[in-house]
Protein backbone atom coordinates (compact mmCIF):
# COMPACT_ATOMS: atom_id res chain seq x y z
CA UNK A 1 0.00 0.00 0.00
CA UNK A 2 1.62 3.38 -0.86
CA UNK A 3 0.53 5.17 2.25
CA UNK A 4 2.22 2.72 4.13
CA UNK A 5 5.03 3.29 2.51
CA UNK A 6 5.10 7.06 2.37
CA UNK A 7 3.24 8.51 5.24
CA UNK A 8 2.41 6.02 8.06
CA UNK A 9 5.08 2.92 7.25
CA UNK A 10 5.38 -0.63 7.85
CA UNK A 11 8.69 -2.31 9.41
CA UNK A 12 9.45 -4.04 6.15
CA UNK A 13 13.24 -3.33 4.87
CA UNK A 14 14.46 -0.57 2.17
CA UNK A 15 16.61 -1.94 -0.11
CA UNK A 16 17.52 1.99 -1.10
CA UNK A 17 18.68 3.32 2.28
CA UNK A 18 20.55 6.51 2.35
CA UNK A 19 23.79 5.92 4.11
CA UNK A 20 23.41 9.19 6.62
CA UNK A 21 19.66 9.96 7.47
CA UNK A 22 18.12 13.10 9.93
CA UNK A 23 14.74 12.20 11.88
CA UNK A 24 12.94 15.62 12.71
CA UNK A 25 10.37 15.39 15.41
CA UNK A 26 8.75 18.87 15.53
CA UNK A 27 6.50 18.80 19.11
CA UNK A 28 4.13 21.24 20.60
CA UNK A 29 7.30 22.94 22.65
CA UNK A 30 10.10 21.57 21.65
CA UNK A 31 11.33 20.21 18.08
CA UNK A 32 13.85 17.18 17.82
CA UNK A 33 16.61 15.79 15.58
CA UNK A 34 18.59 12.28 15.48
CA UNK A 35 20.74 11.49 12.55
CA UNK A 36 21.89 8.17 11.86
CA UNK A 37 24.66 7.04 9.68
CA UNK A 38 25.01 3.14 8.50
CA UNK A 39 28.41 1.60 7.36
CA UNK A 40 28.74 -2.38 6.56
CA UNK A 41 25.29 -2.45 8.21
CA UNK A 42 25.64 -0.88 11.65
CA UNK A 43 23.64 1.83 12.34
CA UNK A 44 25.32 4.45 14.37
CA UNK A 45 24.23 7.90 16.03
CA UNK A 46 26.08 10.21 14.73
CA UNK A 47 24.50 13.60 16.50
CA UNK A 48 21.56 14.50 17.59
CA UNK A 49 19.55 18.10 19.20
CA UNK A 50 16.70 19.29 21.08
CA UNK A 51 15.69 23.21 20.92
CA UNK A 52 12.79 24.63 22.79
CA UNK A 53 10.36 26.55 20.24
CA UNK A 54 8.52 28.92 23.51
CA UNK A 55 11.28 31.42 23.12
CA UNK A 56 10.63 31.39 18.94
CA UNK A 57 7.39 32.36 20.24
CA UNK A 58 7.90 34.95 22.97
CA UNK A 59 6.75 32.14 25.72
CA UNK A 60 8.42 30.48 28.55
CA UNK A 61 10.32 27.29 27.87
CA UNK A 62 8.34 24.53 28.36
CA UNK A 63 5.11 26.06 26.84
CA UNK A 64 3.19 24.57 24.06
CA UNK A 65 3.07 26.91 21.34
CA UNK A 66 2.00 27.20 17.28
CA UNK A 67 4.44 28.40 15.72
CA UNK A 68 4.38 30.99 12.56
CA UNK A 69 5.87 29.42 9.04
CA UNK A 70 8.76 31.62 9.07
CA UNK A 71 9.43 30.69 13.02
CA UNK A 72 8.94 27.48 12.35
CA UNK A 73 11.76 27.84 9.30
CA UNK A 74 14.14 29.55 11.74
CA UNK A 75 13.52 27.01 14.53
CA UNK A 76 14.52 23.43 12.14
CA UNK A 77 17.75 26.08 10.48
CA UNK A 78 19.16 26.70 13.74
CA UNK A 79 19.02 22.75 15.51
CA UNK A 80 20.33 21.52 11.78
CA UNK A 81 22.97 24.37 12.50
CA UNK A 82 23.50 23.81 16.21
CA UNK A 83 23.40 19.56 16.18
CA UNK A 84 25.94 19.82 13.41
CA UNK A 85 23.49 17.99 10.81
CA UNK A 86 25.35 17.13 7.68
CA UNK A 87 22.67 14.53 6.37
CA UNK A 88 20.29 15.73 3.71
CA UNK A 89 18.24 12.80 3.81
CA UNK A 90 15.13 13.51 6.49
CA UNK A 91 12.24 11.38 7.66
CA UNK A 92 9.79 13.91 9.54
CA UNK A 93 7.38 12.63 12.21
CA UNK A 94 4.17 14.21 11.27
CA UNK A 95 2.48 15.60 14.77
CA UNK A 96 -0.99 13.86 15.79
CA UNK A 97 -2.71 17.17 15.47
CA UNK A 98 -2.07 17.00 11.99
CA UNK A 99 -3.31 13.78 11.39
CA UNK A 100 -5.92 11.07 12.62
CA UNK A 101 -5.47 7.29 13.04
CA UNK A 102 -8.30 4.67 14.43
CA UNK A 103 -9.01 1.36 14.13
CA UNK A 104 -11.99 -0.06 12.90
CA UNK A 105 -14.12 -2.96 12.69
CA UNK A 106 -16.08 -3.69 9.03
CA UNK A 107 -18.48 -6.47 8.40
CA UNK A 108 -17.02 -8.34 5.38
CA UNK A 109 -16.21 -11.75 3.85
CA UNK A 110 -12.87 -13.11 4.06
CA UNK A 111 -12.59 -12.83 0.48
CA UNK A 112 -14.48 -9.29 -0.13
CA UNK A 113 -12.70 -6.12 -1.51
CA UNK A 114 -12.03 -3.85 1.27
CA UNK A 115 -11.15 -0.06 -0.59
CA UNK A 116 -14.75 1.25 -1.22
CA UNK A 117 -16.06 -0.31 2.18
CA UNK A 118 -12.99 1.44 3.75
CA UNK A 119 -13.41 4.84 2.20
CA UNK A 120 -16.94 4.56 2.96
CA UNK A 121 -15.54 4.20 7.06
CA UNK A 122 -13.59 7.16 6.49
CA UNK A 123 -16.68 9.30 5.99
CA UNK A 124 -17.95 8.64 9.09
CA UNK A 125 -14.68 8.37 11.36
CA UNK A 126 -12.65 11.15 10.22
CA UNK A 127 -14.08 14.76 10.72
CA UNK A 128 -12.79 16.22 7.34
CA UNK A 129 -13.84 15.94 3.62
CA UNK A 130 -11.48 12.78 1.96
CA UNK A 131 -10.23 15.51 -0.44
CA UNK A 132 -8.70 17.73 2.49
CA UNK A 133 -6.77 14.52 3.18
CA UNK A 134 -4.05 11.86 2.29
CA UNK A 135 -5.93 8.60 3.24
CA UNK A 136 -4.82 5.27 3.25
CA UNK A 137 -5.41 1.46 5.30
CA UNK A 138 -3.76 -1.32 6.08
CA UNK A 139 -5.67 -4.74 7.08
CA UNK A 140 -4.63 -5.51 10.94
CA UNK A 141 -4.41 -9.28 11.81
CA UNK A 142 -6.63 -10.69 14.40
CA UNK A 143 -5.82 -13.03 17.51
CA UNK A 144 -7.11 -16.08 17.64
CA UNK A 145 -9.37 -14.60 20.54
CA UNK A 146 -10.98 -12.01 18.30
CA UNK A 147 -10.75 -14.46 15.21
CA UNK A 148 -13.66 -16.42 17.11
CA UNK A 149 -15.58 -13.62 18.36
CA UNK A 150 -16.07 -11.17 15.66
CA UNK A 151 -16.56 -13.67 12.65
CA UNK A 152 -17.01 -12.16 9.51
CA UNK A 153 -15.40 -8.97 10.79
CA UNK A 154 -11.94 -7.52 9.41
CA UNK A 155 -10.03 -5.12 11.38
CA UNK A 156 -8.65 -2.40 9.60
CA UNK A 157 -6.45 1.18 10.43
CA UNK A 158 -7.11 4.05 8.71
CA UNK A 159 -4.39 6.88 8.82
CA UNK A 160 -5.12 10.04 7.16
CA UNK A 161 -2.85 13.48 7.01
CA UNK A 162 -4.14 16.77 6.17
CA UNK A 163 -3.12 17.69 2.65
CA UNK A 164 -2.50 21.42 3.96
CA UNK A 165 -0.19 20.03 6.55
CA UNK A 166 1.81 17.81 4.18
CA UNK A 167 2.00 21.00 2.23
CA UNK A 168 3.60 22.95 5.29
CA UNK A 169 6.05 20.58 5.88
CA UNK A 170 7.07 19.96 2.66
CA UNK A 171 8.23 23.61 2.22
CA UNK A 172 9.59 23.40 5.62
CA UNK A 173 12.00 20.80 4.58
CA UNK A 174 12.71 22.69 0.97
CA UNK A 175 13.78 25.84 3.18
CA UNK A 176 15.86 23.80 5.40
CA UNK A 177 17.93 22.54 2.08
CA UNK A 178 16.70 18.55 3.24
CA UNK A 179 16.00 16.46 0.37
CA UNK A 180 11.89 16.03 0.04
CA UNK A 181 11.23 14.09 3.15
CA UNK A 182 8.82 11.12 3.13
CA UNK A 183 6.55 11.29 6.07
CA UNK A 184 4.62 9.37 8.79
CA UNK A 185 2.60 10.25 11.64
CA UNK A 186 4.41 10.02 14.76
CA UNK A 187 2.92 6.97 16.81
CA UNK A 188 4.49 4.91 13.88
CA UNK A 189 8.02 6.39 14.46
CA UNK A 190 7.75 5.78 17.97
CA UNK A 191 6.26 2.57 17.59
CA UNK A 192 9.47 1.54 15.35
CA UNK A 193 12.07 3.06 18.07
CA UNK A 194 10.99 0.57 20.73
CA UNK A 195 9.19 -2.51 18.19
CA UNK A 196 11.65 -5.75 18.63
CA UNK A 197 10.75 -8.96 16.93
CA UNK A 198 11.22 -10.38 20.89
CA UNK A 199 7.32 -9.11 21.50
CA UNK A 200 4.70 -9.15 19.01
CA UNK A 201 2.64 -6.95 21.30
CA UNK A 202 3.64 -4.07 23.16
CA UNK A 203 2.48 -1.13 24.86
CA UNK A 204 3.69 2.46 24.84
CA UNK A 205 3.27 5.62 27.07
CA UNK A 206 4.24 8.41 25.17
CA UNK A 207 3.63 11.47 27.19
CA UNK A 208 4.14 15.06 25.24
CA UNK A 209 3.98 18.37 26.16
CA UNK A 210 0.37 18.81 25.62
CA UNK A 211 -0.65 15.72 25.70
CA UNK A 212 -0.47 12.09 27.07
CA UNK A 213 -0.74 8.53 24.11
CA UNK A 214 -1.11 5.29 24.89
CA UNK A 215 -0.17 3.11 21.77
CA UNK A 216 -0.99 -0.55 21.45
CA UNK A 217 0.97 -2.26 18.92
CA UNK A 218 1.42 -6.01 17.41
CA UNK A 219 3.95 -6.78 14.94
CA UNK A 220 4.75 -3.32 14.65
CA UNK A 221 1.37 -1.87 13.83
CA UNK A 222 -0.65 0.49 15.71
CA UNK A 223 -3.63 -1.71 16.67
CA UNK A 224 -4.84 0.97 19.48
CA UNK A 225 -4.29 4.64 20.34
CA UNK A 226 -5.66 6.49 23.10
CA UNK A 227 -5.03 10.16 23.65
CA UNK A 228 -5.97 12.64 26.62
CA UNK A 229 -4.91 15.66 27.42
CA UNK A 230 -2.34 15.35 30.40
CA UNK A 231 1.58 16.43 29.50
CA UNK A 232 4.48 18.53 30.71
CA UNK A 233 3.33 21.74 30.14
CA UNK A 234 -0.05 20.74 32.24
CA UNK A 235 1.78 19.65 34.80
CA UNK A 236 3.98 22.33 35.11
CA UNK A 237 0.69 24.68 35.10
CA UNK A 238 -0.65 22.15 37.98
CA UNK A 239 2.85 23.06 40.27
CA UNK A 240 2.50 26.64 38.94
CA UNK A 241 -1.00 26.63 40.93
CA UNK A 242 -0.29 24.10 43.65
CA UNK A 243 3.17 26.06 45.05
CA UNK A 244 2.03 29.88 44.07
CA UNK A 245 5.28 30.30 41.41
CA UNK A 246 5.07 31.65 37.80
CA UNK A 247 5.22 28.85 34.85
CA UNK A 248 8.73 29.36 34.40
CA UNK A 249 9.94 28.47 37.87
CA UNK A 250 7.66 25.53 38.40
CA UNK A 251 9.17 24.47 34.99
CA UNK A 252 12.85 24.84 36.49
CA UNK A 253 11.63 23.15 39.66
CA UNK A 254 10.38 20.51 37.71
CA UNK A 255 13.42 19.76 35.44
CA UNK A 256 16.09 20.26 38.75
CA UNK A 257 13.86 18.02 40.80
CA UNK A 258 15.85 16.08 43.24
CA UNK A 259 14.41 13.01 45.20
CA UNK A 260 16.63 13.89 48.05
CA UNK A 261 15.41 17.24 49.07
CA UNK A 262 12.36 17.60 51.61
CA UNK A 263 10.54 19.28 48.53
CA UNK A 264 10.56 17.06 46.93
CA UNK A 265 7.82 15.55 48.16
CA UNK A 266 5.23 18.49 47.67
CA UNK A 267 6.66 18.42 44.03
CA UNK A 268 6.01 15.46 43.42
CA UNK A 269 2.43 15.24 44.30
CA UNK A 270 1.59 18.81 42.62
CA UNK A 271 3.25 16.77 39.53
CA UNK A 272 1.77 13.53 39.64
CA UNK A 273 -2.01 14.59 40.18
CA UNK A 274 -1.89 15.87 36.70
CA UNK A 275 -1.80 12.98 35.43
CA UNK A 276 -4.37 10.66 37.66
CA UNK A 277 -7.38 10.61 35.25
CA UNK A 278 -5.01 9.93 32.15
CA UNK A 279 -3.11 6.64 34.00
CA UNK A 280 -6.96 5.63 35.20
CA UNK A 281 -8.07 6.04 31.18
CA UNK A 282 -4.85 4.17 30.24
CA UNK A 283 -5.26 1.01 32.69
CA UNK A 284 -8.86 0.35 31.32
CA UNK A 285 -8.02 0.85 27.78
CA UNK A 286 -5.21 -1.75 28.35
CA UNK A 287 -7.46 -4.27 30.48
CA UNK A 288 -10.22 -3.87 27.95
CA UNK A 289 -7.53 -5.25 25.31
CA UNK A 290 -6.37 -7.79 26.92
CA UNK A 291 -10.11 -9.39 26.96
CA UNK A 292 -10.82 -8.53 23.48
CA UNK A 293 -7.37 -9.70 22.71
CA UNK A 294 -6.19 -12.61 24.60
CA UNK A 295 -3.32 -10.94 24.86
CA UNK A 296 -1.13 -10.01 27.94
CA UNK A 297 0.44 -7.07 28.18
CA UNK A 298 2.92 -7.14 30.83
CA UNK A 299 4.99 -4.70 30.74
CA UNK A 300 4.56 -0.84 29.48
CA UNK A 301 7.70 1.87 27.79
CA UNK A 302 7.67 4.86 29.09
CA UNK A 303 8.37 7.58 26.51
CA UNK A 304 8.43 11.35 25.66
CA UNK A 305 9.71 14.65 27.25
CA UNK A 306 7.40 13.88 30.39
CA UNK A 307 9.48 10.81 31.05
CA UNK A 308 12.24 12.65 32.59
CA UNK A 309 10.32 13.59 36.02
CA UNK A 310 11.92 11.48 38.52
CA UNK A 311 9.43 8.61 39.85
CA UNK A 312 7.00 9.08 37.13
CA UNK A 313 7.43 5.66 35.88
CA UNK A 314 6.64 4.38 39.20
CA UNK A 315 3.51 6.25 39.74
CA UNK A 316 2.49 4.88 36.05
CA UNK A 317 3.54 1.55 36.99
CA UNK A 318 1.34 1.68 40.19
CA UNK A 319 -1.77 3.51 38.53
CA UNK A 320 -1.49 0.42 35.32
CA UNK A 321 -0.73 -2.06 37.66
CA UNK A 322 2.20 -3.23 35.22
CA UNK A 323 5.79 -3.21 34.34
CA UNK A 324 6.97 -0.01 33.06
CA UNK A 325 10.54 0.24 31.18
CA UNK A 326 12.33 3.69 30.43
CA UNK A 327 12.21 4.12 26.35
CA UNK A 328 15.85 3.29 25.51
CA UNK A 329 15.33 3.91 21.52
CA UNK A 330 19.19 4.92 20.78
CA UNK A 331 19.98 0.82 22.31
CA UNK A 332 18.89 0.36 18.63
CA UNK A 333 22.03 1.63 17.74
CA UNK A 334 25.45 2.43 18.02
CA UNK A 335 27.28 5.05 19.74
CA UNK A 336 30.61 5.58 22.11
CA UNK A 337 30.49 3.43 25.31
CA UNK A 338 30.60 6.86 27.70
CA UNK A 339 27.72 8.55 26.25
CA UNK A 340 25.81 5.33 27.86
CA UNK A 341 24.63 7.56 30.75
CA UNK A 342 23.36 10.40 29.13
CA UNK A 343 21.81 8.37 26.20
CA UNK A 344 19.46 6.45 29.26
CA UNK A 345 18.38 9.87 30.46
CA UNK A 346 17.87 11.23 27.34
CA UNK A 347 16.59 8.39 25.23
CA UNK A 348 12.80 8.73 26.45
CA UNK A 349 12.51 12.12 25.01
CA UNK A 350 14.31 11.07 21.68
CA UNK A 351 12.02 8.04 20.70
CA UNK A 352 9.80 9.37 17.56
CA UNK A 353 12.70 11.54 16.18
CA UNK A 354 15.12 8.22 16.54
CA UNK A 355 12.73 6.21 15.18
CA UNK A 356 11.66 8.34 12.68
CA UNK A 357 15.65 7.94 11.37
CA UNK A 358 15.40 4.60 11.57
CA UNK A 359 12.64 4.10 9.13
CA UNK A 360 15.16 4.48 6.36
CA UNK A 361 17.11 1.15 7.01
CA UNK A 362 14.92 -1.29 8.29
Amino acid sequence: MKFLKTIVSSLQSNNTSPDTVVGVDIGSSSMKVVELKQSNDVITLSTYGEVQLGPYNNREIGQTVNLSVSKEQEALVDIIRESAVKARNAVFAMPLSSSFVTNVSIEADADADLSSLVRMEARKVIPSSLSEITLDWAEVELTKTELVAEEKRRHVLIAAIQNSALERFKVLMQFAGLIEPPTEIECFSAIRGLYTSEKQDIAIVDIGAGSAKLYIARKGLLMRMHRIRAGGAVATKQIEQALKVDFETAEQMKYAADRQKSSFAELKRAHDSSYDRAFREFRQVLAEYEEKTGVTLDSVHLSGGGALFPGIDAYLAQAINREVILANPFSKVAYPAFMEDIMDEIGPSFTVALGAALRSFE
